[in-house]
């Protein structure tokens, strides 16, 4: 394990509040843990903007959904504790484009790592893909866990 704070990579994970979110936050936490790394959760908030193809009228249906139930530094701590993990995490909250964010904050990470909801055909083209976007963009390693690969899969695993 990495000891040197010096030498630890910076791994930003992408939350967004959501079950697949929070697996790529265990993840990250996982992955620090064996390596010594420091670890910093970003939860990017949309700005309350219509949705491509809605009409102008203040309308529930056409806006972009937030979540406003969802405590970033509750979650983290819920998770590290159910790790047991003692890995050093910072927490931040940002507001706008989720894509832009994200790609902003990882210029200055090792690592990237997003969850994936695995939406279908309509819901992508209406809400995009952050992680494809991310994956196409980035100028560091990205990692996209998946519901599937979180039960199949550890980052500690020889």
């Amino acid at each position: 394990m990495n000891q040197n704070p010096v030498n630890a990579r910076r791994i930003l994970v992408g939350a967004d509040g959501s079950a697949d979110g929070d697996e790529a936050i265990r993840w990250a936490l996982t992955e620090a843990a064996a390596v010594g790394d420091f670890v910093e959760v970003l939860l990017v908030l949309p700005r309350e903007e219509l949705l491509p193809g809605t009409s102008f009228a203040l309308q529930p249906h056409g806006r972009v959904p937030v979540r406003t139930d969802y405590s970033l530094d509750e979650a983290v701590a819920r998770i590290q504790a159910e790790l047991h993990s003692d890995v050093r995490v910072k927490t931040s909250l940002r507001q706008g484009n989720p894509v832009s964010e994200l790609l902003a904050a990882a210029q200055a990470a090792d690592l990237l790592v997003l969850g994936s909801r695995h939406r279908n055909g309509l819901e992508r083209v209406v809400f995009g893909s952050v992680a494809t976007a991310c994956v196409r963009h980035a100028t560091c390693p990205v990692v996209v866990v998946t519901p599937h690969a979180t039960h199949r899969f550890s980052p500690t695993a020889s």
